[in-house]
């Protein structure tokens, strides 16, 4: 038995990852395919657009055998820490032998090269990437330079090239017997608003679905998405549905709070202290509070653990724990149930398939990180209902309106 896995946000799910879910079957030759999706947060700090069992069930349709979900610890993290949460879970499984990413270089040999070499940062480098972060530059733009000043043909420059790179780190830094397997992305680049034939970006996906502009839609979602929206209860879901809350976490928090939020920097905890007492959306805030050392997306990671009560403590448990404290599957399909059997053999740590049963499996520090989890995801439900209800300032879609989601604990398991 062979089985590939994959990391994913699927945020939503287009042909682009129907194309390296059919690719990543076909290059490896598994016979099983599990996939690691981010829940209801993303790595830029964003709610998805729509919830976690519409996309798992994409998923599903697509051909994926087993969707796990991420933590919302892992999935609101840099990209180092994505890649890591994401790889130390298909490690703690025990029955993933492959690794299967996008790739804008697609150069398997050129992404081992450059893991290896930001694996053994020299001082030298250290010292010049403290320079640079000191002269106003971003820790990504400051990291690139000073690689450059010692290997003139150093660049990492696209999201998935970055993520490649941090995947084969993970793999290296864990020991993982996973071997990694780079598919080339095609179609438009990752930040592209436009699409190409049936290909298109996420970004442009998501501006579509937004904008409502169906033909879009039609040509760059394939047709478990259409079939998902239809059964699954999920209504488009932005930034600035959580403004009212992100205002209110922080007109009440002491400057303190604020400092110990997950991945704050001190100068930005002063900014968004000094500017608690006016009122900005989320996106409007975390674009008053970059700079050029805090990118937007950095800074949109910090203003959702406010919104999350995501605190550094709580990152340092979750890391004490490897990025695995759990393994929660969201569904899976009935021809894969041989798959399903093998992780609950092999797998490491507890996996959670009713959620009622997890405090019999977690206890201390796991049980406490998978309640603050479950508090997200609740978060993230009732904000989608406020929405339906008309309690939010945004138009309500008529599909949606005035039903009423599965929580957390009512939700049963997608079987496919």
């Amino acid at each position: 038995m062979k089985t590939v896995g994959i990391i994913a946000e699927y945020n939503p799910f287009h042909n682009g990852h129907l194309y390296q879910l059919n690719k990543a079957r076909e290059c490896t030759g598994a016979d099983y395919a599990v996939i690691v999706m981010s829940g209801d947060y993303t790595q830029r700090g964003q709610p998805t657009i729509y919830a976690k069992s519409m996309r798992a069930r994409c998923a599903l349709l697509s051909g994926a055998d087993l969707v796990i979900e991420m933590p919302v610890f892992g999935s609101v993290a840099s990209a180092a820490d994505f890649a890591e949460c994401g790889v130390s879970l298909l490690n703690e499984m025990g029955i993933v032998d492959t690794l299967c990413f996008g790739s804008e270089c697609g150069d398997p040999d050129l992404l081992m090269n450059r893991a290896a070499l930001l694996s053994e940062e020299t001082p030298e480098i250290s010292l010049l990437i403290k320079k640079y972060l000191k002269a106003g530059l971003t820790w990504p733009k400051a990291r690139e330079q000073a690689y450059q000043a010692f290997y003139a043909d150093f660049s990492i420059h696209s999201p998935n090239d970055i993520l490649a790179v941090e995947y084969i780190r993970a793999l290296k830094k864990l020991r993982s017997p996973i071997r990694p397997a780079a598919i080339r992305r095609i179609g438009p680049g990752y930040h592209s608003l436009q699409n190409d034939g049936s290909f298109a970006s996420a970004t442009a996906v998501r501006a579509a679905i937004l904008n409502g502009d169906t033909a879009f839609q039609q040509s760059a979602l394939p047709a478990s998405f259409w079939t998902s929206r239809a059964v699954e209860y999920s209504t488009e879901i932005g930034f600035d549905d959580f403004s009212l809350l992100l205002n209110q976490k922080l007109l009440s928090m002491t400057p303190d709070a604020v400092r110990l939020v997950s991945q704050m920097p001190e100068s930005l905890a002063r900014k968004l202290y000094r500017e608690r007492l006016h009122f900005l959306s989320a996106s409007g805030r975390a674009a008053a509070s970059k700079d050029r050392q805090y990118t937007y997306t950095r800074v949109c990671r910090c203003l959702m653990n406010v919104i999350l009560s995501i605190t550094k403590d709580d990152t340092e448990q979750f890391k004490a724990f490897r990025s695995a404290p759990w393994i929660r599957v969201l569904g899976f399909r009935r021809s894969a149930a041989p798959l399903l059997s093998l992780l609950n053999q092999n797998a490491r740590v507890p996996v959670i398939t009713k959620t009622a049963a997890a405090g019999k499996t977690l206890s201390g520090a796991r049980a406490a990180l998978f309640e603050k989890h479950l508090q997200a995801s609740e978060l993230y439900r009732m904000i989608g209902e406020a929405k339906c209800s008309g309690h939010c300032l945004h138009n309500t879609p008529q599909n949606t309106a005035g039903q009423t989601g599965k929580n957390e604990f009512t939700r049963p398991l997608i079987i496919i």
